[in-house]
């Protein structure tokens, strides 16, 4: 990774209150799935069956007689948080060597977490961007997809995800996911529109509140982080992590007895530390994490493949 050069760290003083970086203010994975913070690294946790859903035919009781019995099952799933880390080497000539508005030490952590919390969500989007990951799903295409605004119908296909995913769990979504794209088409989708609009909506968070109760869900994320997809001395290349995708997830707080597609395990706090090595004439920036993105229950997720063109 390369340093800034010498002297490239010089401005001039009529700049020192502007600077231009780019960064992701609005990162969705822990919204996603929600952290629970753990105290051992690993670990398993309590899981129940559906049994509690399947009804007898029958419950009365003749006098004398004992109620009815029925049993339940149980199971474990496991955790385990793994470290993550990255660092960043600051040699003293630069700290030594720069004007405002430079700071080195500081745009290294800063872009230290960048770097890191850019990891959690990319891993994320990933994970979720792949039909053999959510087997819940449909790929769209050609006139299904949502940029047709003619013939494509979103609600009908958020129904058939709420439809699948109530038949298989019981539960319906409360969060619909949305990469940017898909977000920017709907805001403009005649058939969301036409209902929006007869109401008198102009603020954008009316708006997206009630396009969420046209969903029927609780909320909307809107996922626009970006990563720049090229190697280091290409042309850059910027591409939206969340893709041109959607998805239908139910979201619980994490507690007793209640169903959610994910949680993040954490088992340590993300930690910022700065050492000095003596051999380099360095300061050496560091950030670490440890987590567990797990999904505690695919069939609470529903997949919205290529959602728009």
């Amino acid at each position: 990774m390369a340093n800034p050069l010498l002297g490239q760290t010089k401005v001039d003083k009529i700049l020192t209150q502007f600077s231009v970086a780019y960064r992701n203010n609005n990162l969705i994975a822990d919204r996603i799935m929600p952290i629970l913070a753990v105290k051992e690294k690993s670990g398993k946790y309590a899981k129940y069956g559906k049994d509690n859903l399947r009804l007898p035919d029958s419950m009365e009781r003749a006098p004398g007689t004992r109620a009815m019995s029925f049993d339940y099952t149980v199971s474990q799933g496991t955790y385990a948080c793994t470290e993550k880390a990255i660092e960043k080497e600051v040699p003293i000539e630069f700290q030594n060597n720069q004007d405002d508005p430079y700071d080195a030490k500081r745009d290294a952590t800063a872009f230290a977490i960048d770097k890191m919390w850019g990891y959690q969500e990319n891993a994320l989007a990933t994970y979720m961007a792949s039909t053999g990951n959510l087997t819940s799903n449909v790929t769209l295409s050609g006139t299904s997809q949502f940029s047709d605004y003619a013939n494509s119908d979103p609600l009908g296909i958020v129904k058939t995800g709420r439809t699948t995913m109530l038949g298989l769990t019981g539960k319906k979504p409360n969060v619909l996911v949305l990469g940017n794209d898909v977000w920017e088409t709907l805001l403009i989708h005649p058939d969301l529109t036409a209902r929006i609009v007869s109401v008198g909506m102009t603020n954008m968070e009316a708006i997206k509140k009630a396009m969420a109760e046209l969903f029927q869900v609780e909320e909307i994320l809107i996922g626009d982080a970006i990563k720049l997809a090229s190697n280091e001395g290409q042309t850059d290349d910027l591409d939206n992590i969340w893709g041109k995708h959607a998805w239908l997830i139910h979201r619980a707080r994490p507690s007793l007895m209640a169903p959610t597609f994910g949680i993040t395990f954490k088992d340590v706090q993300r930690q910022v530390d700065v050492r000095y090595e003596d051999a380099i004439l360095s300061d050496v920036v560091r950030v670490r994490d440890s987590f567990d993105q797990n999904v505690i229950d695919v069939n609470l997720a529903y997949f919205i493949k290529d959602a728009v063109a």
